[in-house]
């Protein structure tokens, strides 16, 4: 067996008060027990008693439950707030989108208006072509 083995095994056979284990060191081998060694190196190891017992109670239960509902709430407003920045950008690049097939649809009606007898007809198209994209894709 390994020494650590060894020692883990002492620790879980003593009591839980403090006690004392000695390591003997004894030609090139180390080996730990709750007698002292009856030859080689002696080192008293003291094993340091365990933390009393806290009483976490129901104080601490309520605290890390409201602390898990705090940290869940923070989590929805976070994804809310996210929703609506996105949505926002959404908005702003369709509104963008949109201001743009008007300016082409006023600009094809000018055209039409202006166009000559032999472009007439393509420019009434290109505009009422453009009204139908406007009215498609931006319906107010």
């Amino acid at each position: 067996m390994k020494p650590s083995y060894l020692l883990l095994m002492a620790l879980l056979t003593g009591s839980a008060s403090a006690q004392d284990i000695y390591k003997c060191v004894q030609d090139g081998q180390t080996s730990y027990s709750a007698a002292p060694c009856t030859g080689g190196q002696l080192q008293i190891l003291e094993i340091p008693s365990p933390p009393p017992a806290v009483d976490k109670g129901a104080a601490t239960r309520q605290q890390r439950v409201a602390s898990q509902l705090e940290a869940a709430r923070k989590k929805q407003e976070n994804l809310a707030d996210q929703a609506r920045e996105r949505a926002a950008r959404q908005k702003e690049t369709h509104d963008k989108h949109c201001a743009q097939l008007r300016l082409e649809q006023k600009w094809a009606a000018q055209d039409a208006v202006g166009a000559g007898d032999k472009n007439r007809d393509a420019a009434q198209l290109k505009a009422r072509r453009a009204g139908e994209r406007l009215a498609v894709e931006c319906l107010n």
